[in-house]
């Protein structure tokens, strides 16, 4: 039984070293990366036991991304491969600059993830299903995935959290706005920041999205800031929490 359950792309990252801008840049430094990827990484990291699902392509690249993930401890046996390229991410390194982010995905082998892809035996025997936004977004089979493992997890009393994660560059608001409002109910937390519940949910009163997203049966609402206070709707119990710096 595997503690945590997520599936998503995995992207190759390059980031560049010697620069803060891809404009200047000489040296670039190599890892995998995805945002299901991260969360899976550092919930094994915590000592969790965590199937993490992915599909890269038959290219050298998404040798190098298993053997990545590989690395930090993750099992990778059942990773699975397609005709389509593995995706890439390049970016600088953000320390005197704000992050800027050009991706390699469009039709890449994690967007081709789909229903049929998920190990369902293995996530009806999770603990914790980990879903996010950005798999909706990058196509409709992947989309379909999300849905299908929703269904699974909630058949077999399986903890649900779902993230927002909407990014302007895969869709646009109104896209996401709709696609996620008919997918996210009866889950066991949601979370995103003010800015993604506002996109999503429609109100500017960040108390009206926390209600809202309460409505649609899910037990705990996080809205974070930044690093400021996070906002909390925990079973109809209201409060906040400042992270640790």
């Amino acid at each position: 039984m595997s503690d945590l359950h997520t599936f998503g792309e995995s992207l190759a990252l390059f980031m560049t070293v010697d620069t803060d801008s891809v404009l200047t840049a000489d040296t670039y430094a190599f890892s995998a990366a995805g945002t299901e990827a991260n969360v899976a990484v550092a919930a094994h990291q915590l000592g969790l036991d965590v199937y993490f699902q992915t599909k890269l392509g038959p290219d050298e690249l998404g040798d190098a991304v298993k053997k990545k993930f590989a690395e930090v401890g993750l099992k990778t046996d059942h990773f699975l491969r397609c005709d389509n390229y593995t995706g890439a991410l390049v970016r600088n390194h953000g320390g005197t600059q704000p992050f800027v982010n050009t991706y390699l995905r469009r039709s890449s082998a994690g967007s081709t993830f789909s229903p049929s892809d998920l190990d369902e035996e293995v996530l009806a025997k999770s603990k914790w299903l980990h879903v996010t936004g950005i798999s909706v977004a990058i196509s409709q089979t992947s989309k379909a995935a999300v849905i299908r493992a929703l269904e699974v997890a909630r058949k077999n009393k399986v903890g649900i959290s779902f993230d927002l994660n909407f990014r302007k560059k895969l869709w646009s608001e109104e896209e996401a706005s709709a696609a996620l409002k008919s997918i996210i109910k009866d889950v066991d937390v949601v979370s995103g920041g003010v800015d993604e519940y506002e996109v999503i949910f429609g109100s500017k009163d960040p108390e009206v999205n926390l209600a809202t997203v309460a409505a649609l049966g899910v037990k705990t609402v996080i809205m974070t800031a930044g690093p400021e206070e996070m906002r909390i709707l925990h079973e109809g119990k209201r409060f906040n929490y400042t992270p640790v710096k």
